[in-house]
């Protein structure tokens, strides 16, 4: 952890900017709306002048004094003071502002080549038609390579659901880490000069984007892209990389784009997911230091596991009220299962048939898919798979988060404080609903 606040927000720009903004915008559905009706016209003005304003306050920021008097330092500070809430409250201004300009539609649009885009998902799926003839195996694929789910087993689906691992079918980051790294690899021979390592840029992330608008664009697989973007881009021009700031960055570009998509359950999901698996699974997997790769291999897929789900459980309860009683166990088994078999489509889209050579491998996925979904079936229909129904409203959500982030500073800090803060929050929070009245 970085030494103060001010370090922090040093550090973390990105996330800085983007959390003023997101609590302005929140703030906005939930009070302003009725309350305040603004042209967009109205808005932008608002907005720019609000940025005029910003400007000048930097601008205007007063220097360290060069003494050591008392009366100088206490200007200083309160100076400094100042500063900083006024820029608080203009972020915050522009998140409010950012909810109204995007009511009707987004602030900015981008074209891309639709017809490419339509020939290459062709093209994919007439291969998967070809070498993956059954229809079952068929539909399979596509859902899991492409998000294509119209000809989707319902049934089989529902059970990806009930045991908590419906996000192996649904187009993720998972997709394009898959991709992003192999294409690394394949570039990687590429003496590292600044024209070819531009080179090596444009090309990953023509892969990464075209498979992203093949697969439809969902708002989880865009988060992804952006957020490799934002970091191979950083990558190339030298800069350090924050995980925070890169996610940061992505919900800049959401609110800029497409507001809309923040208040998507599968983006909310994916990006709890990649913030516990960023903060949480290092603190987990250092906890049983182990020699044997296999055993290592196991503990950190069940610590990306329970990673993840600390911080999508909350959104989880909150939205479907239930949590599948079995999630861990079908999510240490199925997501291993399940990455192999995408890198095992990805082989068999780009390799040519030499020698009957797709066939047979498409002959082998199809066993594979035919047995993986047997495998769920049985996990469903096991007497301890009942989902447990557990309801949550939005106070329980923040103190869930609230909770965590004490447990998180207790295990990155080692220090004992933060299990008496925790200890705190859990009496105010009981003492308050002791004398609730609802």
């Amino acid at each position: 952890m970085e030494k103060s606040p001010t370090h922090f927000r040093a550090s973390h720009p990105l996330l800085f900017i983007s959390s003023i903004l997101l609590a302005g915008l929140i703030f906005a559905k939930l009070f302003v709306q009725e309350l305040l009706i603004l042209s967009i016209s109205e808005a932008t003005y608002l907005l720019l002048f609000s940025l005029v304003l910003l400007q000048f306050i930097i601008a205007r920021s007063p220097t360290y004094p060069n003494t050591h008097a008392n009366i100088h330092s206490y200007t200083f500070s309160l100076s400094k003071y100042i500063e900083g809430f006024s820029v608080y409250l203009i972020l915050f201004s522009w998140g409010i502002l950012l909810f109204f300009l995007t009511k009707e539609k987004n602030l900015f649009q981008i074209p891309y080549p639709e017809s490419f885009i339509t020939y290459c998902r062709n093209a994919v799926v007439n291969k998967l038609n070809i070498y993956i003839p059954s229809a079952e195996a068929n539909a399979f694929a596509k859902s899991l390579l492409l998000g294509i789910k119209t000809d989707a087993n319902k049934e089989l689906l529902n059970a990806y659901k009930q045991l908590g691992i419906i996000h192996i079918v649904a187009i993720s980051g998972m997709h394009l880490e898959i991709i992003f790294k192999n294409i690394l690899r394949i570039t990687s021979w590429l003496p590292r000069k600044k024209l070819l390592m531009a080179v090596e840029l444009f090309i990953v992330l023509g892969f990464v984007w075209t498979y992203t608008l093949m697969a439809f664009a969902s708002p989880s697989i865009v988060r992804a892209a952006v957020f490799f973007s934002i970091y191979y881009i950083g990558k190339f021009r030298g800069d350090s990389s924050y995980t925070l700031n890169v996610m940061a960055g992505g919900i800049l570009i959401f609110l800029l784009f497409d507001i809309k998509n923040v208040e998507n359950i599968g983006l909310q999901l994916s990006y709890a997911a990649v913030l516990g698996i960023h903060l949480f699974y290092p603190l987990l997997s250092k906890m049983m230091p182990m020699d044997n790769p296999v055993l290592v291999f196991l503990w950190n897929n069940l610590c990306i596991s329970i990673a993840a789900q600390l911080t999508t459980l909350p959104i989880l309860l909150y939205y479907f009220h239930q949590l599948a009683s079995m999630v861990l166990i079908s999510n240490f088994i199925m997501v291993p299962l399940s990455t192999l078999l995408l890198y095992a489509l990805a082989l068999l889209v780009i390799t040519p048939n030499i020698m009957g050579f797709s066939k047979l491998f498409g002959q082998i996925i199809e066993i594979y898919i035919m047995g993986m979904n047997k495998a769920i079936s049985s996990l469903e229909a096991m007497p301890m798979n009942r989902p447990l129904l557990i309801s949550f409203g939005l106070e329980q959500v923040i103190l869930f988060y609230l909770a965590l982030l004490l447990i998180y500073a207790w295990l990155y800090t080692k220090r004992s404080h933060w299990l008496l803060y925790l200890t705190g929050l859990f009496c105010c929070y009981s003492i308050i609903k002791l004398f609730s009245t609802g």
